[in-house]
């Protein structure tokens, strides 16, 4: 529909004329029309930003009000506005106002139209082990290569040593596919489980950190990697994602924590090999030791030198290295879908980290004691009783 912009004008000017009048004629809101009348009642006040805003049907006609008041800036606004005959009109007067002297702005240029967004690339899955009791863990990251496929880094990192190796290869899509099914199926069996790609990055960022302090030689072209797979996420705070439990549920986790050894995540969580052999030589001093009388002396006396060897293993960095360790077994097991033994595993990174002693947290024991399963000692003899049979002299 053709608009005639004299007619709209002279609406506008028109202090009997309804605004929903004007808004019928010029095809706007009634909301519109009015905020248009107001503009030209006081076309000598109004403001360049006001009048861009208006609808096609109302801004040609206050570009002829504009044109009659010598409003040039109000003309070189509407030259950018996006409707056509808002822009040719207000152009128009602009002209008028040249060949009359009146110097005038140049006319606002429309802005560009934004340029065309590049698909999205979509995110792929990225794939991490659960943590070892030596602090090593494996992490699967892929990104996209455009035009080339998928890449696919393989790191293995360690919470003491750093960034120890890493593999990289690329994938044709349909092949990254079918390797990202391979490990989804049987990397379940292995403690594998899918995690943020955010995440991944952050684990291999924080065990790059650790190379310089532990001397461990870095894995050529790591840095140019990780500079490729761009800034990574800040580490979870992992103690603030697992809050303690109500007292009865924290205790009881605890006292049932040795059932988390037999979870292959954390079935081959042991002590330190160093503590073990000192173990072992002194439960073989106590097995060949002429001090013990019997074999419940000597039994007993094995099971407290691996109660003091978990003990004195288990020093101030020992504790927190194996507290961080649970949290990260935790958030794995969580991932897994095991939510119950993910709590159990906090619990006990939140004992360790607080100081309880070795032997009162099952799980810490056993770190020790499995590695050398002490027989309980063989029950005391029964006193003889009282024989009612006079032996002959």
């Amino acid at each position: 529909m053709t608009l005639d912009p004299d007619r709209i004008l002279a609406l506008l000017k028109d202090p009997n004329v309804d605004s929903q009048e004007v808004a019928a004629a010029a095809g706007t809101s009634r909301e519109e029309a009015a905020a248009a009348a107001r503009l030209v009642m006081a076309i000598a006040r109004a403001r360049p930003e006001e009048v861009s805003m208006l609808p096609a049907g109302l801004g040609a006609a206050v570009a002829r009000a504009a044109l009659a008041a010598g409003r040039a800036d109000l003309l070189a606004a509407l030259a950018a506005h996006p409707a056509r005959e808002v822009a040719k009109e207000s152009k128009r007067g602009l002209h008028v106002l040249r060949s009359r002297g009146v110097a005038t702005p140049e006319p606002a240029r429309a802005p560009p139209p934004p340029p065309p967004t590049a698909p999205q690339e979509p995110e792929f899955p990225c794939f991490a082990s659960a943590v070892d009791g030596q602090g090593e863990r494996a992490v699967w990251i892929a990104r996209s290569v455009p035009g080339r496929g998928v890449e696919v880094g393989q790191a293995v990192v360690s919470d003491v040593l750093g960034l120890l190796e890493l593999q990289v290869r690329l994938l044709g899509r349909k092949e990254f596919r079918a390797f990202a099914r391979d490990v989804a199926e049987k990397g379940r069996a292995m403690a594998v489980a899918e995690v943020d790609a955010g995440q991944a990055r952050s684990l291999v960022a924080q065990a790059r950190g650790l190379n310089e302090s532990s001397g461990r030689h870095l894995p050529e072209g790591a840095d140019a990697w990780l500079a490729r797979l761009g800034p990574a996420a800040p580490a979870e705070d992992l103690a603030a994602r697992f809050p303690p439990l109500p007292d009865d549920e924290e205790r009881a986790a605890l006292e049932g924590s040795g059932a988390l050894h037999e979870l292959p995540v954390l079935r081959g969580w042991l002590a330190d090999e160093e503590q073990l052999r000192d173990l072992a030589r002194r439960l073989d001093e106590i097995a060949v030791s002429p001090l013990y009388l019997d074999e419940r002396q000597r039994s007993e006396q094995a099971a407290r030198a691996v109660a003091e060897s978990a003990e004195s293993w288990l020093d101030e960095p020992r504790r927190r290295r194996l507290s961080a360790r649970l949290l990260a077994a935790a958030a794995h097991l969580e991932a897994l879908g095991d939510a119950p033994h993910a709590r159990t595993a906090a619990a006990v990174a939140r004992a360790v980290a607080a100081g309880v002693p070795a032997w009162h947290i099952p799980f810490a024991r056993l770190l020790v004691e499995k590695a050398f399963p002490v027989r309980p000692p063989p029950p005391a003899p029964r006193p003889s009783e009282p024989s009612l049979i006079v032996a002959p002299r």
